[in-house]
């Protein structure tokens, strides 16, 4: 919580100037719903799987006018948690993500349980019409910081690997009794694009962030693997009130 303190501190900088810059408060609430990295990453689709991709979103920042067709935005977005719970095969290569059928050892599966979550500062250009009601687009980059965590507690036993297993022997992997854990977490640069729909103070938007970056996992063999969060990006909903 503290980083998205941060975050709507650096978002908000601008209200210092907000007198003589003529730029007006704004807030918002919606709904945001995530776009999976696909079967095969942290589920697969055809063994047992719960996701949770909806999720509450809220924006707070400042925007003004540079020029009657044109406004910008700078805002602190969360984008909200989200989460799985999925049954697995313990190797990639027993599951096919193209029919979406397991493949071998579908008897002895491994429980991932993975969550995490997203929200950062956007920056955007937004050009729009003029009138009583405005239609516009906007777009730009969203400095945003995402945090990914999975366990597998019956991860050894999945595998066929002795229940003695060390911390050594899992690396990058964290050790726990009998399974696997792992957390990350940073900040990223990513886009958003949008559109927008305004009358007056009030506005409605559908806006599309893209957020999905992970970190990459280095073994002891030397081979890299990819670290992503369960989600490569947000549609959201929101309705935005502007002081």
């Amino acid at each position: 919580m503290k980083h998205f303190i941060a975050a709507c501190l650096i978002a908000c900088t601008p209200i210092a100037h907000a007198a003589s810059n003529a730029a007006s408060i704004e807030v918002g609430a919606g709904v945001a719903r995530s776009t999976t990295q696909g079967d095969g990453i942290w589920y697969q689709a055809g063994l047992p799987h719960t996701l949770k991709l909806r999720s509450p979103a809220f924006l707070i920042g400042v925007t003004g006018d540079l020029t009657p067709s044109v406004a910008w935005h700078v805002d602190a977005v969360y984008l909200g948690s989200y989460s799985v719970d999925s049954w697995d095969t313990a190797a990639d290569a027993d599951y096919s993500p193209a029919t979406h059928q397991c493949l071998r050892n579908c008897s002895n599966l491994a429980h991932f349980q993975g969550k995490g979550r997203v929200y950062g500062v956007a920056a955007t250009l937004e050009a729009h019409t003029q009138g009583k009601w405005q239609v516009g687009i906007q777009a730009g980059p969203f400095l945003y910081r995402s945090s990914w965590s999975v366990q597998v507690p019956n991860y050894f036993a999945a595998a066929g690997w002795p229940a003695d297993t060390t911390p050594e022997q899992v690396a990058p992997w964290g050790w726990m009794p009998g399974g696997l854990q792992r957390s990350k977490a940073g900040w990223r640069v990513g886009s958003v694009i949008g559109l927008t729909l305004r009358h007056d103070r009030m506005a409605l938007s559908l806006a599309r962030y893209n957020d999905g970056k992970g970190w990459p996992m280095k073994y002891s063999d030397g081979t890299v693997d990819g670290w992503p969060p369960l989600w490569k990006g947000q549609t959201v909903l929101m309705l935005t009130y502007k002081f």
